[in-house]
């Protein structure tokens, strides 16, 4: 009996589902196939785990089919223009998703929402972006894979309407972040780390192209953390891109980044791998590599400190502006102190997570041993207690 997360059986059911068959680039082959056989082989998900993993992957399929079909039926997409993105990148939990929805609130901006990236077809139209019937089928698939739960709510705040990250609109190309995130996928994380990512990036661009193609504003706010580990092949496939680097003290962000991958596992599997998920090498080795670039193209970049967004958040993104060279109108701050207020009576009533760096093997010394570099090259003020 064939297995639900067989590779070929994957791809049949998003062709069964969408009745087509092309492709388009045949880079997501061979990481489906490694993913497949990891998920099989190594994942350990329970029955619930599979059936969410399964309706997930053949949603990234359907859409991979759909957007390769939509470039061919809408005249034009190919010749949109992605026009200076800013790109909010750094350490993970260390602000950048409140630093994205500050860049989101802009009217000026476009954000990817979740349901357009996880139903991307066809491009969204402005006149019914926010009755599109794709917001409830998200909506309920994320209800089905228990990232509304609360103990999700209280890590990151998952919503069909809510601006998404960089790491789901690659899904489309089956090589993301998500996966090793969310599975034990040991094979798959080797790959990941190693492959060639311009295409990805390539394939993203185009993805923009497509959800543009209907409705567009001034620029694109994206974010990953995940750049980082990839940021010259951003830089070179979006050569007018501005990038935000959030700083925190790595201490704060270990913790919270393996608790979160700890109950992201919980989602899937009934076993959790002990230990910090070998993320504090991963985020040291990410940070050289960006700083390298930022190095390189110091004009470029942002740097988005976490104590000092969190003191005056209009202060830092109107800075950020000015660094690169974007008009930041009294109206356009008002929308963004709007939602800031309406953020902070959310966040007030939302769940709260507990977890220590003992939990997880981590201490002072081995952390400042290994980012210590890091932490000195930024200037990153360190929140510790005495």
């Amino acid at each position: 009996m064939t297995h639900p997360l067989d590779a070929q059986d994957l791809m049949r059911a998003a062709q069964d589902a969408t009745g087509l068959a092309d492709w388009g680039d045949e880079l997501f082959r061979e990481p489906l196939e490694v993913l497949s056989h990891d998920l099989i082989v190594h994942a350990d998900l329970n029955a619930l785990g599979i059936e969410r993993a399964r309706r997930r992957l053949v949603d990234n399929l359907k859409g991979r089919l759909s957007l390769a079909e939509d470039r061919k039926r809408f005249a034009g997409v190919a010749e949109e223009v992605v026009v200076k993105p800013i790109f909010v990148a750094g350490l993970p939990r260390a602000g950048s998703t409140f630093f994205h929805n500050l860049l989101a609130a802009d009217p000026a901006n476009r954000s990817p929402r979740l349901w357009e990236i996880m139903f991307p077809s066809p491009p969204p139209l402005e006149a019914t972006y926010a009755s599109d019937p794709r917001i409830e089928a998200c909506r309920a698939a994320l209800d089905f894979e228990g990232f509304l739960s609360p103990a999700m709510q209280g890590i990151h705040p998952y919503g069909a309407e809510r601006p998404e990250e960089c790491n789901f609109l690659w899904e489309i190309s089956l090589l993301t972040v998500n996966y090793p995130a969310w599975w034990n996928v040991p094979n798959y994380a080797k790959l990941l780390y190693s492959i060639d990512m311009k295409p990805v990036y390539e394939e993203q661009k185009r993805a923009l192209q497509h959800l543009q193609h209907r409705f567009k504003r001034d620029r694109w706010v994206l974010k990953t953390p995940a750049h980082d580990w990839w940021m010259r092949d951003l830089i070179e496939v979006f050569p007018d891109a501005g990038v935000v680097l959030c700083h925190r003290d790595p201490a704060k962000v270990l913790a919270s980044l393996s608790n979160n991958l700890a109950v992201n596992y919980s989602l899937f599997s009934d076993a959790t791998p002990a230990g910090s998920f070998g993320m504090l090498e991963r985020q040291s080795q990410s940070m050289r590599r960006a700083a390298q670039v930022r190095d390189e193209h110091p004009d470029r970049f942002f740097d988005a400190h976490y104590l000092e967004v969190q003191a005056d958040p209009l202060r830092e993104l109107g800075r950020c502006y000015a660094r690169f060279g974007v008009t930041f109108s009294p109206e356009r701050a008002a929308a963004v102190a709007a939602w800031m207020a309406a953020d902070r009576e959310a966040h007030a009533k939302g769940p709260r997570h507990s977890y220590s760096m003992a939990a997880f093997d981590l201490d002072y010394a081995s952390i400042d041993n290994v980012m210590g570099g890091y932490i000195r090259d930024f200037n990153v003020r360190l929140e510790r207690a005495a």
